[in-house]
């Protein structure tokens, strides 16, 4: 097995030294569906082909698994991974799982995955109440193929620490993404393109 689940976690065994996103998981998707979706649809859409090569997607700070349902929508048929640290947006996600979805309760910077298990791991507007470069090293540890960082244009103050850290690592490439329309900046990194 790829993956080592978390069970019976308590919100409160997890210790969270950023900020807590407080938003509640039943008022998530209507605020933020539609702004997730449109920074989705970039990043799919500037990997191209190479989506359809992805077997295995990691979700870091999936909440209530809207970057699932994207996948479903544009006919992903391989497994969807779902990180979070709250129990309660984890339980929403559930609700809208496919048979190929796995649910996990865990912390960003200490991801229970092996090395190199995932073809693309993604941290969706999450980057800000991490710890930067463990959570970056975390999801690139996680992933074989690309990873996604995505840095509110509020927070731009956080780039010059996340491409210092990119940068160290040798062989990854990174492509930046920024779209007016979006309110993140998009960093997709490979180790080519």
């Amino acid at each position: 097995m790829i993956f080592f689940m978390i069970n019976d976690m308590t919100d409160n065994s997890l210790k969270v030294k950023a900020p807590v996103y407080d938003v509640p998981a039943e008022g998530y998707d209507e605020l933020y569906g539609v702004e997730q979706l449109e920074k989705y649809e970039a990043v799919f859409g500037e990997l191209g082909e190479a989506v359809k090569e992805l077997k295995v997607v990691l979700d870091i700070g999936c909440a209530t698994g809207l970057l699932g349902e994207y996948l479903r929508s544009i006919g992903f048929d391989g497994v969807y991974v779902g990180v979070d640290l709250l129990k309660e947006r984890l339980t929403a996600a559930k609700m809208k799982a496919g048979s190929s979805w796995m649910l996990i309760q865990a912390d960003a910077e200490h991801l229970p995955l092996r090395d190199d298990c995932v073809d693309l791991a993604a941290s969706v507007t999450v980057i800000h109440l991490l710890d930067v470069e463990k959570a970056l090293e975390e999801a690139l540890r996680a992933s074989k193929k690309f990873t996604v960082v995505t840095v509110l244009k509020k927070r731009l103050d956080l780039e010059p620490e996340i491409m210092k850290y990119l940068i160290s690592r040798r062989g990854l490439s990174v492509k930046k993404l920024s779209l007016p329309k979006i309110k993140d900046e998009i960093l997709i990194v490979a180790g080519e393109f």
